[in-house]
């Protein structure tokens, strides 16, 4: 997931680098590969929180009514989300966890999160499933109908980095960017989220959208998991969901879902 500096005057980071790709990129693009500091102190965990998807719509595609959404994910905690993955060339991928801690330095924790190739126009690392959206029918209590067999997204996974500062705490200025999701060859990949920012995921890109052709008229719930597998280490798995519910309603002009309910937000 990787374009590298060619200005860094470390040594060991230099190293680091050149085993994962070539030369191009801004430094910072490399933060969360580096290898942390022995920790001091206390740990500061972070919290993966969905927001409410927003900008949803209907649209037809090749035939088939698709609900569009986008998907955002928040860091409410007091530590930065930090995955690397490392692998030998041609072998396979091993994913540690950096849990930061409060004077200097992290912990390092390996962590069963795999990887996949976006070769769907992202062209870059995904850790699969950060995050997973469903949709499910509502009954008249207004609650999930439970034995109901979900509609869900196709998504292949998230290369998350600091896109938009959300909540007011954490650092000014982005962390972590893009281009630490790296290219096919690499074997030096890291991902970062830094707290009280959102990576969004936008309606326009591969993988935004559930397949709605079909479905009975009727009320449904839009629901975001995070980490649905409980592979990462979190202050708190309270505020893993989210949703917003809609109420499906086919017309003249075709497949209409206007929103009638919204759930937690991050905070």
């Amino acid at each position: 997931m990787i374009s590298i500096s060619c200005k860094t005057t470390c040594v060991l980071l230099a190293s680091l680098l050149v085993v994962a790709a070539g030369c191009g990129a801004d430094e910072d693009d490399t933060r969360a590969m580096r290898e942390p500091d022995p920790p001091v102190g206390q740990p500061l965990l972070p919290d993966l929180a969905p927001a409410p998807q927003r900008n949803v719509l209907t649209r037809k595609v090749k035939g088939r009514w698709r609900i569009f959404f986008n998907t955002n994910i928040v860091n409410v905690g007091k530590g930065a989300f930090i995955l690397r993955s490392k692998r030998p060339e041609g072998g396979n991928w091993r994913t540690e966890q950096d849990v930061p801690y409060s004077e200097e330095g992290a912990k390092t924790v390996p962590i069963q999160a795999p990887l996949v190739w976006g070769g769907d126009g992202h062209e870059h690392w995904h850790v699969i499933r950060v995050a997973a959206v469903s949709l499910v029918p509502l009954g008249p209590s207004g609650r999930v109908v439970s034995d109901a067999k979900p509609r869900v997204d196709t998504k292949v996974g998230f290369c998350f980095y600091d896109h938009t500062h959300l909540l007011p705490r954490g650092p000014e200025d982005d962390q972590y960017s893009a281009h630490g999701c790296g290219h096919r060859d690499d074997t030096l990949i890291g991902m970062g989220l830094s707290p009280g920012w959102e990576d969004v995921y936008l309606q326009t890109l591969p993988g935004q959208s559930i397949d709605v052709t079909g479905l009975p008229d009727g009320k449904y719930r839009l629901l975001t998991v995070i980490d649905e597998q409980r592979r990462f280490h979190e202050a708190s798995r309270q505020n893993n969901r989210t949703w917003i519910d809609l109420e499906i309603q086919t017309t003249p002009q075709g497949v209409a879902a206007p929103r009638i309910g919204t759930g937690p937000v991050p905070r």
